[in-house]
């Protein structure tokens, strides 16, 4: 089986449909040589920064405060799948990212969070039209 071919299959298999037609989007664009245009992209916007001090001074051990890579309300606009916005944090980006696929195939906002057990962000994953 081809990459393109076992890429295609697994999109479809895992509901991705968006990657799916990505794919077919590079195959075509390929042949013609244009570059591919993306129709929809994610906004990432910070809902909430928490801070859970219990948890710092149960272990002894953790930041003192809040992240602050980030900012409530805060917004981002992914533009590919495949890499982070700008100035985004790259330890959510490696928690939340495979959402990105789902709300593109969907089109329904979710919230999701990074895992830091200490200092967690919680992020709205919206479709946008670009």
């Amino acid at each position: 089986m081809e990459r393109r071919e076992f890429l295609t299959t697994l999109a479809a298999t895992s509901g991705c449909a968006m990657a799916a037609s990505t794919l077919e989007g590079a195959d075509q664009s390929a042949q013609t040589g244009a570059q591919p245009q993306a129709k929809y992209g994610v906004k990432i916007t910070v809902l909430k920064r928490n801070y859970e001090k219990e948890f710092v001074d149960q272990l002894k051990t953790g930041p003192k405060s809040a992240c602050t890579r980030l900012s409530d309300n805060q917004e981002f606009t992914v533009k590919s799948q495949w890499s982070p916005p700008e100035k985004f944090c790259e330890w959510a980006w490696a928690d939340i990212r495979t959402y990105v696929p789902m709300v593109l195939g969907s089109g329904n906002p979710i919230a999701v969070c990074c895992t830091d057990g200490f200092r967690p962000v919680f992020f709205k994953l919206e479709r946008i039209e670009l």
